[in-house]
């Protein structure tokens, strides 16, 4: 193995391609994904409510912020799965099977949960930050820091066990995709002619679609730790709130989603669904249309020698 296994222009230019469609995708169905973060964490929160309470603007809260963490997640996936692809294949003189697409795309997705924690962390705390109380936290960095001072380092990384159970997620997301693209792409060739946006725009959504009900309670109860027990901009009502905030930081995602069990039964672990399935279905397709495209125009006009 060289180094430009590793470092290959091909990855590259895939982790650009995957990073820039993210991020174009997220900015179309930010608002849908501030709904659902505000609904995973108390379910009384509805669109009508949250705009009331805050203000239009509150649909693009920490849209900056999250924005850098999508791109620098999707760029170090992006990059991880097809480098791993670009590494077996040389190794084995074959094509990728779906067993081992599937492992490949699990390892990008642990590889990338591990790096990128902190920031998600840090932007569930700055989308749920009210405009009615003192602003605490200014930006991405600034979020960081402040809650590896006053919560601990360890704080940054308290919904990675959730989010490990939730490489699944992007996992069949990903392996899913390529197996509707190919029949689509077959079908394609039948008629001689190219995938259609519609039919890339179809296989992203089918895909995500099975991946979000599958996994959908683990990132309820991901949103949940990340909040560490901010609401929706107010003081949660505890006989002692320090106590409460403290037990809510430090619960695994089995006793948060028990809790959530004891108090709403298994509807409380799909609170915000509605608006998820249209915001990551609609993105994911998206996403994966400008991928596509992003990654054609690279290799076909821009470098297509080096493809």
């Amino acid at each position: 193995m060289s180094f430009s296994d590793v470092w290959s222009y091909s990855a590259f230019v895939h982790a650009i391609s995957g990073a820039t469609g993210g991020s174009i995708a997220m900015t179309s169905f930010y608002p849908l994904d501030v709904i659902r973060t505000y609904q995973q964490v108390d379910k009384k929160n509805t669109i009508i409510k949250i705009i009331t309470d805050e203000g239009v603007s509150v649909l693009y809260r920490g849209l900056q912020a999250t924005l850098i963490s999508l791109y620098i997640s999707n760029f170090v996936y992006f990059y991880a799965n097809n480098m791993l692809k670009v590494l077996l294949k040389k190794i084995t003189q074959k094509d990728v099977t779906v067993v081992q697409n599937l492992v490949i795309a699990s390892l990008a997705g642990v590889v990338n949960v591990l790096i990128t924690c902190p920031l998600w962390v840090a932007n569930t705390r700055l989308k749920l930050q009210s405009k009615n109380n003192e602003k605490k936290y200014d930006g991405l960095m600034d979020c960081m820091m402040k809650i590896a001072q006053s919560e601990g380092v360890a704080t940054l990384w308290s919904s990675v066990g959730a989010s490990l159970l939730l490489v699944t997620n992007p996992t069949i997301n990903f392996v899913a995709y390529d197996k509707v693209k190919s029949i689509f792409l077959k079908r394609a060739q039948e008629g001689n002619r190219n995938l259609t946006p519609l039919e890339i725009f179809a296989a992203g959504a089918l895909a995500k679609t099975l991946a979000t009900i599958f996994t959908y309670p683990i990132q309820s109860a991901q949103t949940k730790q990340r909040s560490g027990g901010h609401g929706h901009g107010q003081p949660r009502k505890t006989v002692d709130p320090k106590e409460e905030k403290k037990k809510e930081q430090t619960m695994n995602m089995v006793e948060v989603l028990y809790q959530v069990y004891k108090k709403d039964g298994i509807l409380g672990w799909y609170s915000g669904i509605q608006a998820k399935l249209l915001q990551t279905v609609l993105m994911a397709a998206f996403h994966f249309w400008c991928y596509e495209q992003i990654k054609f125009v690279i290799f076909k006009f821009l470098a297509p020698e080096r493809k």
